[in-house]
């Protein structure tokens, strides 16, 4: 009986416990791009968002996690929306980005395409990094009002090839010159 309970705790402390998982996962080396959508209000009660104020204010602050599954660089933007147009605004939408130590890396305000600054962040592997998002609302008779994030990723401008792609080359490199000189004799 001590046996199988010393093998079923041994076996126990063995399983991985892995962190959760990101909220998003993307790869640079592929160019991958992440399109989030959020409600920030309406008049639909079929769905999770806060009813629009009319008039008043939101004003909240949140945030999400990605994992870069290679090294490569980021950058984000943003594009709001509103409706009716005349019905209210987003008088403040600022974010920042955190690296996996917590560490403010980027950040960026306002509407637009690549107006995080630094451009073209570095970012990598190992651990999630944090979009932390602040938007205050301000609304005198909105139906609904959304925005959304657009993360772009690229590969690491300037990469080094890796050891075993170069000795690949030179293996073909070697084969084509073994070829030409068992041609010529």
């Amino acid at each position: 009986m001590k046996f199988t309970r010393l093998m079923l705790t041994a076996a126990f402390a063995a399983l991985p416990f892995a962190a959760p998982a990101a909220d998003l996962t993307l790869d640079p080396s592929l160019g991958d791009v992440a399109v989030r959508q959020f409600t920030v209000c309406d008049t639909d009660p079929g769905t999770l968002a806060p009813a629009c104020p009319r008039p008043g204010t939101i004003d909240n602050t949140f945030s999400f996690t990605v994992a870069f599954t290679t090294p490569g660089i980021e950058n984000a933007g943003f594009g709001t929306s509103i409706t009716p147009a005349a019905g209210g605004e987003f008088t403040t939408i600022e974010w920042t980005l955190l690296d996996p130590t917590m560490a403010e890396v980027a950040h960026g305000t306002g509407s637009g395409l690549n107006t995080q600054l630094p451009h073209d962040l570095a970012v990598g592997p190992g651990g999630d990094y944090t979009y932390v998002i602040h938007y205050v609302l301000s609304s005198t008779l909105l139906s609904s009002a959304g925005f959304t994030m657009v993360i772009t990723t690229g590969p690491t401008t300037g990469e080094v090839p890796e050891p075993a792609t170069l000795a690949l080359l030179a293996l073909g490199l070697m084969a084509a010159g073994v070829g030409a000189r068992r041609r010529r004799l």
